[in-house]
């Protein structure tokens, strides 16, 4: 017995919808040309988005992430293969090593958190830390779905005490990389969680030689939580030191005190070079690289700086 007209119009624009699907995400990543892609996107999103939002995908690196595709930051994971922030991604690729230990503060879904441990492999470590009870089960997911064995999750905040806090967030089941401690305006929804300090934690957990640090606000507390592990082991640092909730000059230059206090200097990172600054509040970037310039870690990011 044949199919029904109505099922057979169903079945090709189904096949329809996978095949531009397939085109527009393979253009998307493969095509190094930037002019356009985001034209013609937003032409074909509402078409080519799977009926399900809860994806589990390719990326252009050696690992696959399951996402929520109602969130906006996941569907340019979807789409694009990449973070938006790729100019940070292909200086992480240049700098992590076969054997370093990462910690990776604000972890989220765990893009950054997959992404170091493809680099440092097996003889490697990733300390992943997503203070958010939801999300930290997207992150454990896309740990386990890749069957990394050298990441450890750990489902707390950190900052400059050991304490209870509320993380606001519009709602728990986007995974918002926008969650934040300090900035409740605009958020909707909050749950209560653990925070703890990094000199806390290196006596248990290994000491890292690069960490990430994405806390939307939150920064000087993180960077407070660890003057002791920064001063005694000088790791690199990468940090997103201006946010949404971010502006406020005097904010800025507490943060470049107290990193020059710790001994380190910050550099704009751009999108072949690193930069030199001396005042975050001038930079139209948000993601800077900080590194004290007399530790093993500079050497690092040596051959990057202009």
């Amino acid at each position: 017995m044949g199919l029904n007209p109505q099922h057979n119009i169903q079945r090709k624009q189904t096949l329809a919808k996978r095949i531009s699907n397939q085109f527009v995400r393979g253009y998307l990543r493969r095509c190094p040309i930037t002019e356009g892609k985001s034209l013609l996107l937003n032409l074909t999103r509402d078409w080519i988005i799977p009926d399900d939002p809860i994806a589990i995908f390719e990326t252009k690196y050696p690992f696959r992430l399951k996402a929520n595709l109602v969130n906006p930051e996941h569907q340019y994971l979807y789409f694009y293969g990449t973070h938006d922030e790729r100019y940070v991604v292909t200086k992480l690729l240049k700098i992590i090593k076969q054997g370093d230990t990462c910690w990776d503060i604000g972890a989220n879904i765990g893009f950054y958190t997959c992404l170091l441990a493809s680099q440092v492999k097996n003889t490697g470590t990733v300390v992943a830390f997503e203070p958010a009870t939801r999300t930290c089960d997207y992150l454990q997911e896309n740990v386990s779905l890749n069957h990394f064995s050298n990441v450890a999750v750990v489902n707390k905040g950190l900052g400059d005490k050991t304490e209870q806090r509320h993380l606001h967030y519009s709602e728990a089941s986007l995974t918002e990389g926008t969650a934040s401690i300090k900035y409740a305006e605009g958020r909707t929804a909050s749950e209560r969680v653990s925070l703890d300090r990094i000199d806390n934690l290196i006596s248990e957990l290994p000491v890292p030689n690069f960490i990430k640090i994405d806390v939307e606000g939150y920064q000087l507390e993180v960077l407070r939580g660890g003057e002791h592990c920064l001063k005694t082991h000088a790791p690199l640092l990468m940090a997103e030191l201006k946010d949404v909730g971010n502006t406020n000059r005097d904010n800025f230059n507490e943060i470049e005190k107290y990193i020059t206090y710790l001994g380190y200097s910050i550099y704009e990172i751009g999108k072949y070079t690193l930069k030199r600054c001396a005042r975050i509040s001038d930079s139209k970037k948000r993601n800077f690289f900080l590194a004290n310039e007399n530790s093993p870690a500079f050497s690092r990011i040596t051959p990057l700086v202009r």
